[in-house]
């Protein structure tokens, strides 16, 4: 049967019951009213009202819903930021193993100023050997900060360059370059050194220091290289970071080396016969 009480999403359940000094109904479970009566001009009306029970599942849905919202965002922005790269969409701060534990603390407290260093434009420039974990901070940098509500992008310039070549829309893939508050460059320095290479290089590090939208840029040099370039092209460009980037060293043996030499052990060991007498 329809009634109020069903209309307004809280329909009599079984152990509800009418008190018999108001003649109204309550709720079985949380003992509170789930009608009230109400004076009119013309005439006394009952009408239905929320009780504890359907105000918890109301708040429980509405949280859910929420979260289901929120989940669905965040997996946007992330396919935004790292495109089909699971593997750098995986590298997350849960996965540090703080084997340089001062350089972990400075990359997380960067996340936790973030705010700060954004309306600074300030960002971050991670020099050091091939390996040792510079696009794998700078990722954690980008996750850490899309679940806290932002928009990042890691890319690098040999992408960029492809997306330049295959579109007619050029000033398109540069404002794509601007939109995100945090823009990852990974590699630097491991384009082509072509005028055309260098040029786009240029162009997107100065258009995102002149609207002051902070980047976190990898790449291999040492740190005497890059602060004595080598050519006038490097100079300009590095010139442009020191004035916005905090520079930051990442030393250390080869993770990935040692990474692949335990997995060649481990295939080893597979590859040795349980069954002596197997043939």
């Amino acid at each position: 049967m329809l009634t109020w009480s069903n209309c307004l999403g809280n329909p009599q359940r079984p152990g509800d019951h009418t008190d018999p000094e108001t003649g109204l109904l309550v709720c079985g479970v949380c003992g509170e009213a789930k009608q009230i009566r109400i004076d009119l001009p013309w005439r006394k009306e009952v009408v239905p009202v929320a009780c504890r029970c359907v105000r918890e599942e109301n708040a429980a849905r509405k949280e859910a819903l929420a979260q289901e919202e929120a989940a669905y965002r965040l997996a946007r922005r992330r396919t935004s930021c790292f495109g089909g790269d699971d593997r750098k969409a995986g590298f997350t701060f849960a996965t540090d193993d703080r084997r340089d534990a001062q350089l972990s603390d400075r990359v997380r407290g960067y996340v936790q100023h973030f705010a700060e260093f954004c309306r600074e434009g300030r960002g971050l420039l991670l020099l050091g050997p091939t390996g040792t974990g510079k696009t794998f901070y700078a990722c954690c940098i980008a996750n850490a900060l899309l679940e806290a509500g932002y928009s990042a992008r890691v890319t690098n310039f040999a992408q960029i360059a492809n997306e330049l070549q295959g579109t007619f829309d050029k000033q398109g893939v540069h404002n794509a370059l601007l939109r995100p508050d945090l823009l990852v460059l990974d590699d630097l320095a491991a384009e082509r050194d072509t005028s055309f290479m260098n040029e786009i290089v240029f162009q997107v590090i100065d258009a995102r220091c002149a609207t002051q939208k902070p980047m976190i840029v990898t790449s291999n040099l040492s740190a005497q290289a890059f602060f004595k370039p080598d050519s006038i092209e490097r100079g300009r460009v590095f010139s442009r970071l020191k004035e916005v980037c905090i520079p930051l060293s990442v030393t250390g043996s080869d993770r990935r080396e040692e990474q692949l030499r335990q997995r060649v052990a481990d295939d080893l060991a597979r590859l040795k016969s349980k069954d002596r007498g197997a043939k």
